[in-house]
């Protein structure tokens, strides 16, 4: 055979060996065969060493069954061949997260993540490592963040071009009054303005040099929560969407606005891009739908932001405004705390309710508790309140009073959500609406509210039976019921589904997109709404903005609400409430007397209304009054103060909650049994400026649960006492103070650990929490009071602890 036709066979034949293995490899490979996966593809390498992804694919199999030198030298190989490959790195960053090198992990996460922004699962990464604690380069990180946003963009939809379309020409030319800048320039900006975009940008700049330094910083921490889990806001979401995109969209000259979240996972605050928010917000508005693309990108964007954002630096003197709830993070008012102390920040919650206080019968118990937990905690953080209705504000001083604080008149100031909900333009007919649901217009009556007891949604079925019982079924208008399902409503959905009578004229309908409830408004003969409690009322200022007749129940702030415009019941009189129902169903004459009220005297306001009134007050509030210090609570001497997550359901004359004693940002969040420190400890502050006298304290400490620790008790960074504790062992430890370790009035007590346990190991990354030794609590007293010495060792020599901090509890 010819020397070249020679040499071309071999060559063949080589070709077909090594896409032999290569077949043999990956086959290997994907059932699992590790060790032959291994040798084929070494087989392959050798004649084809320049593969840097067969390279890879070795690491693969050496990792996999557990050769982890060999898998690193075969990733290593690979980066070399192609050291710009991102998926390297990821593999190199996931081995050495294996080995337990977890920094150097975070660094070849973050090196991968730059070369590739679109690399989800260095970002996912990059987020567990970050939440459990790993110290990575913010500044590198932040670019990586930024980057990984803009390739996470879709083609912009028609509602976002919208949403950014150049402001107004209008709007733009009022700002100009305002500004106290060069008119012939103001004059010429006026002139050259409708020209084009430039002169906009540049109005725009003069807007912003001319803002005051006032700063307005919005939490919208559970508006991230609800997002989570759901996409269409209702009640309280729909508030703040509507307040602070109205601020964003045509802001005030007073005021710099920022957007905020608070990250559970992270224990601290996280700036959120406006723009993101505006166009999370018009998302969320425009249907339910949680599988669409754009909304699961703008989500994630929202997630990487909070997961990997900087911790947020307050302006100094920011007003810190939480439109929603924080009663269910757990951390929130030890990084309030922080925040005054570093910042100086006011503090202002906007109170909705009272409800798990006022009605607990209408809460689960941990909802209750949570929401006791941030009651006990509110009044001494909070500068000011805002709320939302006169009934909403006389429920919030009450249990101010019963938890023994005073406010004054001019600490609180009622917003009332009396806000326009019309759209100005529906793009979905009312047929469309009507016919999706199986509706006919002016064919039913209206209820909108989350499924839960206080809501009377049973109430509202016993009626429409005795309708039923009383009218020929044909006369008898549906009931559509709108809205998702809240806090027990077993028995409303078991009474519906035991019933075919009642289902034949009850239509439960969720995950309505506002065009559609805005139709379903438009649509039906009035609406009804039978609840129990309320703070203010939205579906009832909802039903009034529509021209609907509304029967509602006198409960709490639903007058404020409805005011000459609705008819109202004596709440839990059914006969009036069947009076009621059946004059607006029947008499339609006099339903439509109730619409022409309606339509001739109520008039809603302007969402941006709301927002300039809370932006008005808090101007008002800017100069007037002193600064409030963030002082250091008291201690009840002889008291044992259990540092666990609140338990009670009720609340009573002084309480407080153990955990406003922690200072710093070294604690995690309580627990049922007590609280964590963090690797590098933890700080109880107390207050004893008018004790006098060597004080006697005990602190209880709980070891890790997976090694043996020492630990450090410190008074004023001193140490007191040392020690070690074994895992999972609790130990008491009696300590006596000189008068001179509180000689300035504050006593600083450090506990600290050497040893750290990471939750997200034992858990499979359900707590990510890193935690260092536990308190479980501590008790202080003059040291010359025996009674107490002796009642609280009695106490731990028969494990009666927990009756000792519910006779505190309870001021026994």
């Amino acid at each position: 055979m010819h020397p070249l036709l020679n040499f071309k066979s071999r060559k063949a034949e080589q070709a077909k060996e090594i896409a032999r293995l290569s077949v043999e490899a990956d086959t290997a490979r994907d059932r699992r065969d590790w060790a032959t996966a291994a040798e084929a593809y070494r087989k392959v390498l050798k004649a084809k060493p320049e593969r840097a992804d067969l390279w890879v694919q070795l690491g693969h199999a050496e990792k996999e069954r557990g050769n982890h030198g060999g898998a690193g030298e075969a990733y290593n190989q690979s980066l070399r061949l192609d050291p710009t490959n991102a998926d390297t790195l990821l593999q190199i960053g996931h081995l050495r997260k294996l080995q337990g090198a977890i920094d150097e992990a975070g660094a070849y996460y973050l090196q991968a993540a730059e070369l590739d922004p679109s690399l989800r699962y260095a970002l996912d990464e990059l987020r567990s490592l970050s939440l459990r604690g790993v110290e990575i380069d913010q500044n590198r990180l932040g670019e990586v963040v930024q980057a990984a946003s803009k390739a996470r963009r879709r083609p912009v939809s028609r509602r976002k071009k919208e949403a950014d379309a150049p402001v107004d020409v209008t709007n733009l030319l009022s700002t100009i009054a305002q500004i106290d800048g060069d008119q012939e320039r103001l004059a010429q900006l006026e002139n050259a303005i409708r020209a084009g975009a430039e002169a906009q940008d540049e109005l725009r700049a003069m807007i912003e040099s001319q803002k005051a330094e006032v700063h307005l910083v919005f939490d919208i921490s559970d508006l991230v929560g609800y997002f989570k889990n759901a996409r269409l806001p209702t009640g309280i979401q729909r508030v703040q969407i509507e307040v602070v995109s109205g601020l964003l969209r045509e802001p005030d000259l007073r005021f710099d606005v920022s957007v905020c979240s608070f990250s559970s996972a992270r224990d601290h605050w996280v700036e959120v891009p406006t723009d993101l928010f505006l166009r999370l917000s018009d998302l969320a508005r425009s249907n339910g739908d949680m599988a669409e693309p754009e909304w699961l990108d703008a989500l994630e964007e929202l997630t990487v932001e909070i997961d990997l954002g900087e911790a947020f630096d307050f302006a100094r003197g920011a007003y810190l405004i939480n439109l929603g709830t924080s009663w269910w993070l757990q951390n929130y008012f030890l990084h309030v705390r922080e925040a005054k102390e570093r910042f100086g920040i006011h503090y202002i919650p906007f109170v909705h309710d009272m409800i798990p206080i006022m009605t607990p019968e209408h809460c689960t118990r941990p909802l209750t508790q949570d929401f006791i937990s941030w009651a006990m905690g509110v009044f001494s953080h909070a500068d000011y309140f805002f709320t939302n209705s006169e009934a909403s504000k006389r429920d919030l001083i009450s249990v101010a009073q019963t938890l023994g604080y005073t406010l004054d008149t001019d600490q609180v100031h009622v917003v009332r959500l009396d806000a326009d909900f019309r759209k100005a333009t529906i793009a979905t007919p009312i047929p469309s609406t009507l016919k999706r649901y199986g509706l006919t217009e002016g064919g039913y009556v209206l209820f909108v509210s989350t499924i839960e007891s206080r809501k009377n949604h049973l109430n509202a079925f016993k009626a429409w039976l005795q309708l039923l019982k009383d009218h020929p079924a044909k006369d008898v208008l549906p009931l559509v019921c709108v809205g998702n399902r809240g806090w027990l409503n077993d028995t409303v959905f078991a009474q519906l589904d035991g019933n075919p009578e009642l289902r034949s004229k009850v239509k439960m309908v969720s995950k309505v997109a506002d065009e559609d409830l805005a139709n379903l408004y438009r649509a039906c003969a009035f609406t009804i709404y039978p609840s129990s409690y309320e703070g203010w009322g939205l579906p009832v200022t909802e039903s009034l903005s529509y021209g609907k007749a509304a029967l509602l129940s006198d409960a709490s702030s639903l007058p404020e609400a409805g005011g000459d415009f609705a008819d109202f019941f004596p709440l839990g009189d059914q006969g009036a409430f069947m009076f009621s129902l059946e004059r607006l169903m029947f008499d339609r004459e006099y339903r439509r007397s109730r619409e022409v009220r309606i339509e001739t005297g109520f008039q809603p306001r302007p969402w941006a209304d709301l927002g300039r009134e809370i932006s008005d007050q808090i101007g008002e509030w800017f100069g007037q009054h002193a600064d409030r210090p963030m002082v250091h609570p008291r201690p009840d001497l002889g008291h044992y103060h259990w540092m666990r997550r609140n338990e009670a359901t009720s609340i009573a004359p002084g309480m407080v909650s153990p955990e406003v004693f922690r200072t710093g940002t070294g604690w995690s969040q309580p627990d049922a049994w007590g609280t964590w420190t963090k690797p590098g400890g933890g700080t109880l502050t107390f207050n004893l400026d008018q004790v006098e006298g060597p004080l006697r304290l005990y602190v209880g400490l709980l070891g890790l649960g997976t090694e043996d620790t020492d630990y450090i008790v410190s008074f004023n960074g001193v140490p007191a006492r040392t020690g070690a504790l074994g895992r999972g062992t609790t130990q008491w430890i009696p300590m006596t103070v000189p008068p001179q370790d509180y000689a300035s009035g504050s006593l600083h007590v450090g506990i600290w650990g050497s040893a750290k346990e990471d939750f997200s190991v034992t858990t499979g990354g359900v707590d990510t929490r890193v935690v260092s030794v536990g308190l479980i609590g501590f008790m202080i007293c003059r040291e010359d009071d025996y009674a107490s010495r002796v009642a609280f060792t009695e106490a731990l020599t028969f494990e009666d602890l927990p009756n000792l901090a519910e006779a505190r509890r309870l001021n026994l």
